[in-house]
């Protein structure tokens, strides 16, 4: 399958991590290390977010987009929506970047110290190797990544229910989530409107859920290899599963930038500004009716349109990977254009192509094949009429539909013969002279007796083109 190839030759610059499609620790280095960059940027951000950060106006005011994160979540926030400490979103930006030079160097560890292939490794590290057109192993890897995203999902909510509790925009004030909704009808019915939760309770009784799932499904994927069904419908390849990842992440970032532009429970008021509104027009974005920001935006704003067409972006991501995933070459269509291109333009003998003209230019001494020997130019010959293909030239005037040689308002002519053929003729007496006896003696001739004699009586002689008579001659 073109989408197991190691790489895009047409598009190098973009190859990126398919260079290492067939190095599976190579590839691991390569995620670490982006995992590096992400968490490096989130704590250098949130310290840098501190150093600009003014307590005598609103947070949505000073266009930050992380401390109101932190806050929502009851890190260094006393009552009314106030931080009255920094002392911990100081402590969370240094751990973020301390975890990132942890993941550095797992990225350096990887790289200088095991091999770039898992399965040249003894021990534990060759469980680890991959090929993507394996479903188990696949499979195993997506089980290990659930999890962990389940287990995220189970830190907010012990942060929720017992270290310190969550924002509640409701009472503008952390509090703890003593009784979270594990009613499973309460939460079913948020599935058509999930966006309009308004209670903590209802909030973290949704994580719970989804942090059991999460763990129950990597453990299924973990142990159960996937059904015949599934690897008849899914793409395993390494375009086929970046491309479901993309399309997971273009799904979150939307909803994300649903939920900052309308939710007030995640996104409260108080650090985000007002609720915006969403024009769709030439390009859909959120916007603040209110203009409470008249000479920029608020955070709701800076992050619910960055997290729209960033989610855009990666749909397109996933739909280009999910077509080379389908066998799709799109460097080798590029190739063959610019092959065809070029063989255009340095051969003139072409018939109907022109490398400047994009329609197709009949030419007129061509009929089927390639001219043998080259013509005089068009213009050098009198051709004033549009059907000369069918009709000699008739002169340098075009013909007029009303006028035929002089005669006005003629729209048929007939040429005349100067002989006149005569159809019909009626018949004339037999002149040796002039006809040959060859021509009028079988035809229109005067009707006679029978030369021989018969021995029974006539009664009638035979005649021809002549009405009957009574015979004269009659035998008693």
């Amino acid at each position: 399958m073109y989408a197991s190839s190691k790489t895009d030759d047409g598009f190098s610059r973009w190859a990126g991590n398919a260079r290492f499609i067939d190095l599976s620790n190579t590839f691991i280095v390569a995620h670490l290390a982006h995992g590096a960059l992400i968490v490096l940027w989130a704590g250098a951000i949130t310290l840098f977010e501190l150093a600009v950060y003014s307590p005598d106006s609103p947070m949505y005011s000073q266009g930050l987009i992380l401390l109101p994160h932190l806050v929502t979540e009851g890190w260094g926030l006393g009552s009314q929506g106030s931080a009255i400490d920094t002392s911990p979103l100081f402590a969370i930006g240094i751990i973020h970047i301390i975890s990132a030079a942890v993941l550095a160097f797992g990225a350096y560890f990887h790289y200088s110290r095991l091999s770039p292939r898992l399965d040249m490794e003894g021990g534990n590290a060759s469980k680890f190797h991959f090929q993507w057109d394996d479903p188990k192993k696949l499979g195993f890897i997506l089980g290990n990544h659930l999890i962990a995203l389940g287990l995220a999902a189970a830190l907010l909510v012990a942060k929720a229910m017992f270290f310190g509790g969550l924002y509640d925009s409701n009472m503008e004030e952390v509090r703890l989530v003593s009784s979270p909704t594990l009613d499973p009808g309460t939460i079913w019915s948020y599935r058509t409107h999930l966006f309009d939760v308004n209670n903590l309770e209802d909030l973290v009784g949704g994580h719970i859920y989804v942090a059991v799932l999460l763990v129950l499904g990597g453990a299924w994927h973990i142990l159960i290899p996937p059904f015949k069904w599934v690897k008849d419908v899914f793409l395993f390849s390494g375009d086929g599963i970046l491309s479901y990842s993309l399309f997971g992440i273009a799904l979150a970032g939307f909803a994300a930038s649903y939920y900052c532009g309308f939710n007030t429970l995640a996104y409260p008021v108080e650090f985000y500004g007002p609720t915006l509104e969403l024009k769709s027009s030439f390009l859909p974005y959120y916007f603040d009716p209110n203009g409470t920001e008249p000479w920029g935006y608020t955070s709701r704003t800076w992050l619910a349109n960055a997290h729209f067409y960033l989610a855009f972006f990666f749909l397109q991501g996933g739909l280009w990977h999910f077509q080379r995933a389908m066998g799709f070459n799109p460097a080798q269509m590029l190739q063959n254009w610019r092959e065809n291109s070029i063989e255009a333009k340095d051969n003139p003998l072409l018939v109907y192509q022109d490398s400047v003209v994009n329609k197709p230019q009949p030419q007129l001494e061509v009929y089927y094949e390639v001219p043998q020997a080259k013509l005089e130019p068009l213009l050098k010959r009198e051709q004033p009429f549009e059907d000369f293909f069918y009709r000699p030239s008739q002169g340098i005037e075009k013909p007029s539909l009303t006028t035929i040689n002089g005669a006005p308002n003629t729209l048929y002519q007939t040429t005349f013969e100067p002989q006149k053929i005569t159809f019909y003729q009626t018949p004339v007496e037999e002149n040796p002279s002039t006809f040959s006896d060859s021509v009028y003696k079988s035809v229109y001739q005067q009707p006679k007796p029978s030369p021989k004699k018969t021995d029974f009586p006539s009664s009638v002689d035979p005649v021809f083109y002549q009405s009957s008579y009574a015979s004269s001659n009659v035998s008693t």
